[in-house]
């Protein structure tokens, strides 16, 4: 009896269930209770119980891909930090590093709660590495315009078609009222000038000079923060001819590079006159100042502009041409080709070669990623490996970013990698198919050619797709005609005006670029003749309303996990794209624009995009940033319109008269006054009440009130009489609450 209820309990603890074990009944799509009763399970659990083992499987079969997130989520970390409206200490920055590197050690053997740490912390990093490099740069901005004596020495000339700009460093400044913090280096235009110096020569000069300008509209391009970074403290023009003092000495590598690439577009457009030597200059060293607004807008409107910015299609054509040049004529010599590693020798020539373009074309944020991924890959034909990986792509931001954190919110950054990363991930999904693998003789080349087309198209295509969000972020506008116009012009720069560039760069130590450079000169001549056909054909670049920062970051994280994760689970990645997209669709132009200085105003007319402006005259370049963000070229003067004139019938009551505009929309007035006492007169009435003249009674009636010392302070403003995508109505932005208190914004000590 013993032996058989130790059996049986034996039965109960590893086999069949026991009297002791009840058994749960129902079947398998039940639970068991705590009280030992089954409960059936429900269909949204059942849903989420067959989600979430989907989500981990996919998760676990791209595990290699994990590492990718790292670059990431540092790029996040230093977008944060350029959208905090005020400066964080150094202290409060490096303190979550700090932490969460202690708690990934603690984790370092518990790899499903060790990524999320891993992640956080180079998120935190980037915080840190931006936050670092502001604090390194020491750039001093001037503080208020000011006619100025200046010495110094020259660090860049740019040659443009009405003047000439000079970069000018180690200054001496002579003033009336001088700064109390003085710039280090100033950049002024020339406008008329008989002997221009060379770049090493001490000069002297009378210049108005004045801070860099912040945005004219908010959320606008900040060239504040960019001279910043770039170590450019005012910006102005110069009157009369400069006086050299002193021909050019010793200045170092950066002044030497600089008098090199300024001989060879001297030489460029000696060779190649008028605007054929401006392409080339911008092709080879990377000098656009000599292009006229016809050319840049040509390359702009056709999808070409691409071609003008030095980055991987360059940088890929030198090293390639120098590799297979390289290869071909050690190959032709039998006893070096069958002893020595050809292929290595001739990457190693194209690694130097690449080093030397980056140098000579400025190094520009594209130029370095686009060498850092050309020396991998030739180094990975060193030791035998692939190296067209998205781990290479990620490695070449994280070393840019290290390097130049500000380059993230930069539009060459932007631009270049969402290209580069969206063109890798389609090849890494595409290159295990071997389209005309099996064709030989005639049909083999056929296939080839048709493949070449149809790749040229594709990656169009591709990269196209993945900058237009960037592209509508920064200028408003799509090209329509991009991808027909790169069917011709990347094949014709592949082929004929790279190749003939770089041999004519070869042959300028011996003075025998004339003999080159022509057939460059056909390539460019006929990319610019592709341009102007394509822009007859389809028109101009078409104008679009701007994406707002959400919408972009959404779509960029969006394609990033797009690109990253290889399962299915990639395509949850266009939820974040579609919310993108639903953002960029709400954007809506707004009702008021006025700037800064309050001598240019702008009132929507009505809702099909009609502007009325304050005037033609003047605020030529506030004008040209208005257009291109919010259509205002197409505009009439606001003494054209009659008072108690109502604009275009669509429900916006539009009238204006000497004293200003009242505009009532969505049941809002809203007065934009040039007068005291037309403020005084409209104050009670108003919802928002704007004053491009000082008040000098309080109005306390409109839900908004801006006057002259508000525009001052805060810059531009925008205003919105329609409610926004929270509802609120009506509503502001201005200039200063955009880029909050931070040390590239001229002025924030003192508010």
């Amino acid at each position: 009896m013993s032996s058989t209820a130790s059996r049986g309990a034996r039965q109960g603890r590893h086999g069949s269930p026991t009297s002791a074990q009840p058994v749960p009944i129902g079947g398998p799509g039940t639970v068991p209770s705590p009280s030992g009763q089954s409960i059936a399970k429900t269909p949204v659990s059942s849903i989420a119980s067959r989600w979430r083992r989907t989500l981990i499987g996919a998760l676990a079969e791209d595990r290699a891909r994990w590492p990718l997130w790292l670059p990431v989520a540092f790029g996040s970390g230093i977008g944060l930090y350029f959208g905090l409206p005020w400066e964080p200490p150094l202290l409060v920055v490096l303190a979550p590093p700090l932490v969460l590197s202690a708690l990934a050690w603690r984790l370092r053997l518990r790899e499903a709660a060790l990524w999320p740490v891993l992640v956080l912390f180079f998120a935190t990093l980037g915080t840190l590495t931006a936050a670092g490099r502001t604090a390194l740069v020491d750039t001093v901005l001037l503080d208020r315009p000011l006619w100025a004596d200046i010495e110094g020495i020259v660090e860049r000339l740019e040659r443009r078609p009405s003047d000439v700009r000079l970069t000018v460093g180690g200054l001496r400044i002579s003033a009336d009222r001088p700064p109390s913090s003085p710039p280090d280096r100033v950049r002024v235009v020339v406008r008329t000038s008989e002997r221009l110096p060379d770049i090493g020569d001490r000069i002297r000069f009378r210049a108005r000079l004045s801070p860099p300008p912040p945005p004219s509209v908010p959320g606008g391009f900040d060239f504040q923060r960019s001279a910043f970074f770039d170590g450019l403290g005012a910006v102005g023009f110069a009157i009369g001819e400069p006086e050299i003092l002193s021909a050019a000495a010793e200045g170092g590598l950066s002044l030497g590079v600089a008098a090199l690439r300024s001989t060879v577009a001297q030489r460029l457009s000696a060779a190649l006159p008028g605007e054929t030597g401006a392409v080339a200059a911008a092709l080879i060293v990377g000098e656009r100042a000599g292009l006229d607004e016809a050319t840049v807008a040509a390359f702009r409107d056709s999808g070409l502009a691409h071609l003008l910015a030095i980055s991987g299609l360059h940088m890929g054509l030198v090293a390639g041409t120098l590799f297979g040049a390289i290869r071909l004529a050690l190959c032709l010599v039998p006893g070096i080709a069958l002893r020595w590693p050809v292929k290595k020798i001739a990457a190693l020539t194209a690694l130097a070669g690449s080093a030397a373009y980056l140098l000579l074309a400025g190094a520009p944020v594209p130029t370095q990623r686009a060498f850092l991924m050309t020396g991998v890959v030739l180094l990975a034909i060193l030791v035998d490996r692939e190296a067209v990986t998205l781990r290479l792509v990620a490695l070449a931001g994280f070393s840019v970013l290290i390097l130049r954190p500000d380059a993230l919110v930069g539009a060459s950054f932007q631009l270049s990698f969402a290209a580069v990363v969206a063109l890798v991930a389609a090849y890494e999904s595409w290159r295990s198919a071997r389209i005309g693998a099996g064709y030989d003789g005639p049909a083999r080349w056929a296939v080839g050619a048709a493949r070449y087309i149809v790749g040229v198209a594709a990656t169009s295509l591709i990269a196209s797709l993945a900058t237009a969000p960037f592209v509508t972020y920064h200028f408003q506008a799509l090209a329509l005609g991009g991808l027909a116009a790169n069917l011709f012009a990347v094949p014709l720069t592949a082929f004929v005006t790279m190749p003939a560039g770089i041999a004519g760069l070869l042959a300028m130590p011996f003075g025998l670029e004339a003999w080159v450079l022509p057939a460059m000169g056909v390539g460019i001549d006929t990319t610019l003749s592709v341009a102007e056909h394509v822009v007859a054909a389809t028109g101009p670049a078409a104008s679009v309303y701007p994406l707002p920062v959400a919408g972009m970051v959404a779509v960029a994280l969006g394609g990033c996990w797009i690109a990253i994760w290889r399962t299915r689970l990639r395509w949850v990645g266009l939820l974040p794209v579609i919310v993108g997209v639903v953002l960029w669709a709400s954007v809506s132009p707004p009702d008021v624009l006025v700037s800064a200085d309050g001598r240019l105003s702008a009132v929507a007319a009505d809702e099909d995009g009609g502007w009325a402006v304050s005037g033609k005259r003047g605020s030529r370049f506030q004008r040209s940033v208005w257009s291109r963000r919010w259509g205002v070229d197409d505009a009439v003067t606001l003494a054209a319109w009659d008072r108690d004139s109502e604009a275009a019938g669509h429900g916006v009551a539009l009238a204006c008269d000497d004293l200003g505009c009242t505009l009532r929309r969505d049941g809002l007035l809203l007065s934009l006054v040039t007068s005291h006492e037309a403020a005084l007169e409209d104050c009670a009435a108003s919802d928002v009440l704007i004053a491009v003249v000082r008040l000098r009674t309080p109005c306390s009636g409109p839900t908004i009130v801006v006057h002259r010392p508000d525009l001052q302070r805060d810059g531009a403003h925008a205003v919105w009489l329609a409610p926004g995508p929270l509802g609120i109505a009506p509503r502001m932005q201005t200039v200063f609450g955009e880029r909050g208190v931070r040390p590239w914004v001229v002025g924030t000590v003192s508010r």
